[in-house]
């Protein structure tokens, strides 16, 4: 399982397949990332937990 902000989807999925792991599971976050503040990456990650956690293989309550 990996995570990949959406400029780097297609990347994230072309070397997962090029290493023989094509179904690799991806939970998908907003770009850019790396220059937002705490509060905004907080806010991020409330929206995400849950499709990260599903893509860990996390049972997660609808």
């Amino acid at each position: 399982m990996t995570v990949c902000s959406t400029a780097f989807t297609t990347l994230g999925r072309a070397q997962a397949a090029s290493l023989g792991n094509a179904s690799l599971p991806i939970a998908v976050i907003p770009h850019p990332f790396g220059a937002r503040s705490r509060d905004e990456v907080r806010a991020i990650a409330d929206k995400c937990v849950d499709e990260i956690a599903r893509a860990a293989g996390v049972a997660v309550a609808a």
